[in-house]
């Protein structure tokens, strides 16, 4: 494609996304007029400012570009302030979407740009005089595709691309006189249709599939009722009249079966043609991205080249624009954090010239989009730093703290520049693979450069889902994200660092119910005598999550939010008409695995209640020969909940142990008969008690018979001329810790 082909290009996309986002503006503002506080709504206006920012860059639209980073600057303040806008700013936001609407309806009929409306919002934001001298703005079509020829000097980005990007065709409104022939037969092999048509072909087409299901569960339903007609004929002799009602019933079902096996066809040819219209290829995802990398490695003095792959590839239209925002943010974070300086890069061995790749690919019913950059590598000490400054406590990880790197509001920057630092762009990423049902990663080598992955459905008009049921709510869980389902029984679940865990494969893993996860108007469900789970992951956590009842995996046709009604939440990515006539809600399970993992799930409280029921106390065993001691260790340890139990000497006790469940042995050391090391080293001796805990109390507090206990295996030594409850406790529950149960 030519330099002016692609400012074409560009241009006519900016147009098309400025509509949509001075529309969100509009609305985002309105909504905070009426309630300055709504961090939402401020994120939400954020996102745009920052999105029209470098649309404007890579359209070539300067002063549009200066007056979003000015915005970006005010918001900015008032984010990190923890304050509400003011009305002021809020009418200045206002004044700022009507100066960007005027700016979209002239560019769209060919007119100049309108800069006097720009340069008044940007005077405001700035609080001081316009300065003079400007950088002027494209005024027309043709002013944007003639750019005046220049030397390319040493300091200036090179970027060629390593795949051709497909012919477009000119607008129409720059190419005088009649059309060509070729024109006119591509016209009339093509027509325009709005994706609002699509999508309603794509509805139409899975509620005649669901029609036709329901069609043929009502046959079934006949057949059966014609079985008992039979039955009961045979059983009172019915006369003649009712055998030719069978034979016309039977004739009817026939039909009825045909019918629904014809309608079942359509809907599927519907549903394919309604997908084929839907997908478009991966090119038109990518082919302004190298004009987006060249115009930031200018700005920033870098060199860099960018190489795209799977470009014939085709996906949903819908992923591919939602897709068109997150991709221009990686590679402007790619050039911007991750290529290093032509001086730093030769320093280190380099080329001087970064390489940025782009790479698409199908891995089933989704595509993978990975942005690399051959760059630095994250610096994770950096990130630290910024996580640390945010308030919040640093992940041991490594992992988790280069997932930071996704966080709303996240940055390493301490100052922000005209291309990033507001802590925007990489959340805007992961916001929007969420809302698709995907997810997002980040790899990274020191030195050798990071690649950040984005995974979603290849479309969002269908997904496979497992259908499960909470309450009398149908749910779908979308089949990607679900690692097995199984069934459980509630005395597996354990108590590990305060929260309730299912051991399976002798690994622990969080879990919780799915009424919990998404929290009102869902509620929780007595649990039954098995557990019926789902083990769910996103971005390498797994939970497990038990619903009420487990369907069956199937393939479903989405439909907007609004047919949810009141199961509606904030994890959710659509709805589904079933064959029963039944609306089913379609989870987004990397939204929720999100939110249960910084806190936001309810806490299970019918969970809480089996462990509890299911937990019995740990059986302790006091051995001692004096009735004193014994009865006072006895004591101290019933009433902190335990079921004690004892032995007057070691022998005793170990017939005690081979008898009962014993969790915890407490022992005198000089007792006859068989002494409290002796009894240790029994104990540690039988493989089938090596592991039980034992605590010796004595008094015998020299060292050398301290050593003797401890070698004998004891896990905890305590004299009784310092003998203190509390320590007994602290040292009891510790060692009962280890195991599965717990007696807290």
């Amino acid at each position: 494609m030519s330099d002016d082909a692609l400012a074409i290009r560009l241009l006519a996309i900016f147009v098309e996304e400025l509509d949509e986002q001075v529309q969100q503006l509009n609305e985002d503002l309105l909504a905070l007029e009426r309630t300055p506080a709504d961090a939402e709504r401020l994120r939400g206006v954020f996102r745009v400012i920052h999105t029209l920012k470098g649309a404007s860059r890579a359209a070539g639209l300067r002063l549009v570009e200066e007056v979003c980073h000015a915005l970006e600057h005010e918001l900015s303040r008032v984010r990190d302030g923890g304050v509400a806008l003011g009305g002021a700013q809020i009418a200045l936001l206002f004044e700022a979407a009507d100066a960007l609407g005027e700016v979209r309806d002239e560019l769209r009929l060919g007119h100049p740009a309108p800069d006097a409306a720009l340069s008044v919002v940007l005077l405001h934001a700035r609080g001081r005089s316009a300065t003079p001298g400007a950088p002027s703005v494209p005024r027309t079509v043709a002013d944007v595709t003639s750019p005046t020829p220049r030397s390319v000097t040493s300091a200036e980005a090179v970027v060629p691309v390593d795949v051709a990007p497909p012919q477009m065709d000119a607008p129409a409104s720059t190419t005088p006189g009649a059309p060509s022939t070729q024109d006119a037969s591509r016209a009339g092999s093509q027509v325009r249709v709005s994706l609002h048509q699509v999508d309603a072909i794509t509805g139409a087409a899975g509620e005649i599939a669901g029609l036709a299901s329901m069609l043929n569960d009502r046959a079934d339903e006949l057949a059966a009722l014609r079985a008992r007609r039979r039955a009961e004929r045979r059983r009172y002799s019915a006369d003649e009249g009712g055998v030719e009602f069978d034979k016309e019933l039977t004739r009817l079902l026939r039909r009825a079966g045909e019918d629904a096996r014809a309608l079942a066809a359509v809907s599927s040819r519907l549903g394919e043609s309604a997908r084929n219209l839907r997908q478009r290829p991966f090119s038109e995802l990518t082919e302004t991205l190298p004009r987006v990398a060249r115009d930031v490695a200018h700005d920033l003095g870098k060199q860099v080249r960018v190489a795209v792959s799977g470009a014939e590839i085709e996906a949903d239209r819908v992923v591919l624009e939602a897709l068109r925002e997150p991709l221009l943010h990686l590679v402007r974070n790619a050039v911007d954090h991750g290529i290093e300086a032509p001086d730093v890069r030769i320093a280190a061995g380099k080329a001087a010239e970064g390489e940025v790749r782009i790479e698409g690919s199908l891995r089933g019913d989704r595509l993978r989009v990975a942005v690399a950059d051959d760059g630095a590598g994250l610096d994770l000490g950096a990130i630290g730093k910024g996580i640390t400054r945010s308030g919040r406590s640093l992940p041991t990880d490594a992992r988790a703290v280069a997932r930071a790197i996704f966080d709303e509001g996240f940055t390493t920057r301490a100052s922000a520049t005209t291309v990033s630092g507001r802590g925007v762009g990489l959340g805007i990423v992961r916001a929007a693979a969420e809302r698709m049902g995907g997810t997002v990663d980040v790899t990274s080598t020191p030195g050798r450069g990071t690649t950040i992955i984005v995974d979603v459905p290849i479309s969002i008009a269908t997904m496979r889902v497992v259908l499960v049921q909470v309450g009398d709510i149908l749910l779908g869980v979308p089949s990607a994200f679900v690692v097995r389902v199984m069934r459980a029984d509630p005395r597996t679940l354990a108590r590990v660092d305060g929260r309730t865990m299912l051991v399976s494969d002798s690994v622990p893993m969080p879990v919780t119910t799915l009424a919990a996860l998404l929290g009102p108007p869902f509620t929780e469900s007595q649990p039954p005598a098995m557990l019926q789970i789902m083990v769910l992951e996103s971005g390498g956590r797994r939970v497990a999550v038990v619903v009420d009842d487990l369907h069956d995996e199937r393939e479903l046709v989405l439909r907007p939010l609004e047919h949810a009604g009141r199961a509606a939440t904030n994890a959710s990515v659509g709805t589904s008409l079933l064959s029963s006539g039944e609306v089913a809600l379609v989870l987004s399970v990397p939204a929720l695995l999100a939110h249960e993992a910084h806190g936001g799930a309810h806490p299970s409280s019918a969970l809480a209640a089996v462990e509890a029921a299911e937990r019995a106390p740990a059986r302790i065993l006091v051995v001692d020969d004096s009735i004193t001691s014994r009865t006072l260790e006895q004591s101290v340890l019933a009433a902190a909940g335990y079921d004690v139990v004892t032995a007057v000497d070691g022998a005793e006790g170990w017939r005690t142990i081979e008898r009962d469940a014993i969790e915890l042995v407490v022992s005198d050391v000089e007792m006859p008969n068989l002494d409290g090391v002796a009894l240790c080293e029994r104990i540690r001796a039988n493989a089938s008690t090596a592991s039980l805990p034992v605590i010796l109390v004595t008094s015998l507090d020299e060292p050398a018979q301290r050593a003797r206990g401890l070698e004998a295996g004891a896990d905890a030594y305590l004299t009784k001329s310092s003998f203190d409850q509390d320590t007994l406790l602290d040292t009891v529950r510790m060692l009962l810790g280890r195991g599965v149960r717990s007696p807290t």
